[in-house]
């Protein structure tokens, strides 16, 4: 089973080079428009909360370049970086790009929350490559 994941991912991945900006920005637009249906069938609303948080962010480009400038950074070296996502910095990107008042139902918290996960996720799968 694993080998055919790992050739699904190879293929889905093969179209993008996460390595520039836009190219990324395209495959977590794609992926989402993958997820969004699938969370939409769930009776959780976690899901939904999470992946409208991710959408803020892809829509929002000062948001979007700090978050990828982050996580490109982790990708840049293979040494584990426990670089903290600046809350302050992150709140002031959201106030200042909210051309509308905020969503009721975004929170930079979570945007913080999300981002810190997944530089944990990387520095996880760092760690199983040196270990």
């Amino acid at each position: 089973m694993f080998p055919l994941i790992r050739f699904t991912l190879r293929a889905f991945l093969k179209t993008y080079s996460l390595g520039d900006k836009a190219s990324c920005k395209k495959f977590l637009t794609d992926l989402l428009a993958l997820a969004k249906p699938l969370a939409a069938q769930t009776k959780t609303k976690l899901d939904d909360m999470i992946l409208q948080h991710l959408e803020y962010i892809l829509k929002v480009d000062a948001l979007f370049d700090y978050f990828y400038k982050l996580i490109s950074d982790q990708f840049a070296t293979d040494e584990i970086i426990f670089e903290e996502v600046n809350e302050a910095e992150v709140t002031a990107i959201v106030e200042q790009s909210a051309a509308e008042p905020l969503p009721e139902a975004i929170n930079p918290v979570v945007i913080i929350s999300l981002v810190t996960q997944i530089i944990s996720l990387i520095n996880l799968i760092k760690n199983i490559k040196l270990n």
